[in-house]
């Protein structure tokens, strides 16, 4: 699970911002609470299903996911001959924003067990890496910076041999050299690999339906309300090649079933919409992450149908369904959303501020909003207050 995110100079953000799974107080749409326990998170010990991140277009809301997403490719690749660390992107529309520190940090659970991960970037380069453990209390298990890498259990010159060059994460080598605290080291890099985002229907979203049956199903159940035609799925795979083949009924004259013509979902695209094809792949992507109990996230997420459609798959992460607490962050234009299926915490918004910087803030935390109130004019009125 994700009980926070923060990060700051990438992309249009330039100062630090955090986005929180962690509820507000508060027990209104208490199904989607995820009690975690105090002992693991103390200011509350309870993080939310979902959440949706609202704005203009250009707005920056896709950048939220973007930065994530960057963090993800630098643990899990920093190690080969990608050379991903040098694809840092910085704020561009300040002078020496490219020498300032780059941060990402996340704050997880993984395996029961509380996480606090995170490294900087500047020029380039690794300067700073950390990873602590919460038992009682937050203990460090190793920290890095450009003094030289410290571990839990080993003797600084121990240590000092391990340190990797400043392209890679002690992280991602730590599990190969024997530190000690392979477990821990483990727990992360699992968290990540299940971390799923998604910018756009992709075919290997498709992936998420082979060799199970159910969530083919499951994810049926929800297309046939979507009202698009669909009166069957069924999965192709051949070698490398996978596609969904749809079933639909084509009528006579007279209005009656005459029969059924099958179209495939990417070898046919110009039959479906794109609404379709985004809905049947982010269906993917939702099964699989309610079965394994991951994180997901989605851009633009209310593209794929009417409203009810994007307010019934946000119900899937706080029904039965979800016994492994999985969790759902998604972007959206439109704030319709807001007021139909999401508490004021879990909503956020992003608006352009002076510099053209993006700032990310959540709803619950402005002053004014109370229970109850158009969200969608206050989301508004606040994205106005802050590019006056």
């Amino acid at each position: 699970m994700l009980v926070k995110f923060t990060f700051k100079n990438y992309k249009s953000f330039l100062d630090e911002q955090v986005l929180s799974m962690e509820a507000g107080p508060g027990k209104e749409m208490e199904s989607t609470l995820l009690d975690v326990g105090r002992e693991l998170i103390p200011q509350g010990g309870t993080l939310l299903a979902s959440a949706a991140i609202f704005g203009a277009a250009a707005s920056g809301k896709t950048n939220v996911l973007r930065a994530l997403d960057y963090m993800k490719r630098v643990v899990l690749v920093s190690s080969g001959r990608v050379q991903i660390v040098r694809q840092v992107d910085p704020f561009a529309f300040q002078m020496g924003a490219q020498e300032l520190d780059s941060h990402f940090e996340v704050e997880i659970i993984q395996d029961s067990t509380y996480y606090r991960y995170g490294f900087v970037i500047r020029g380039q380069r690794i300067v700073r890496e950390w990873l602590f453990r919460r038992t009682e209390r937050l203990t460090p298990l190793f920290q890095r910076d450009e003094e030289g890498l410290r571990i839990k259990g080993l003797a600084k010159n121990q240590a000092r041999l391990l340190t990797p060059p400043s392209s890679t994460l002690f992280l991602t080598v730590a599990a190969e050299v024997g530190a000690g605290i392979g477990k821990e080291v483990s727990d992360v890099i699992e968290w990540f690999s299940k971390l799923t985002i998604s910018f756009g229907p992709s075919q290997d979203d498709l992936k998420a339906f082979s060799g199970n049956e159910e969530l083919l199903h499951q994810a049926m159940e929800v297309v046939a309300k979507a009202g698009c035609g669909i009166c069957g799925m069924k999965l192709i795979e051949d070698g490398s090649y996978i596609d969904i083949e749809t079933s639909h009924p084509v009528y006579d004259k007279e209005g009656q079933i005459a029969r059924v013509r099958n179209v495939r979902l990417f070898q046919d695209r110009g039959l479906l919409s794109d609404g379709t094809v985004r809905l049947i792949c982010t269906l993917a992507l939702v099964m699989k992450a309610i079965k394994q109990g991951s994180v997901l996230l989605v851009d633009d997420f209310t593209a794929m149908g009417e409203l009810f459609i994007p307010a019934h798959i946000l119900s899937l992460f706080t029904s039965g369904l979800n016994i492994k607490r999985a969790q759902l962050i998604v972007t959206s234009s439109s704030p319709g959303l807001a007021g139909k299926a999401l508490r004021r915490d879990q909503v956020w918004f992003t608006s352009r501020a002076q510099g053209d910087q993006t700032q990310l803030m959540r709803l619950s935390s402005i002053t004014g909003v109370r229970k109850g109130g158009s969200y969608e004019k206050r989301l508004l009125e606040a994205a106005w207050k802050e590019e006056d």
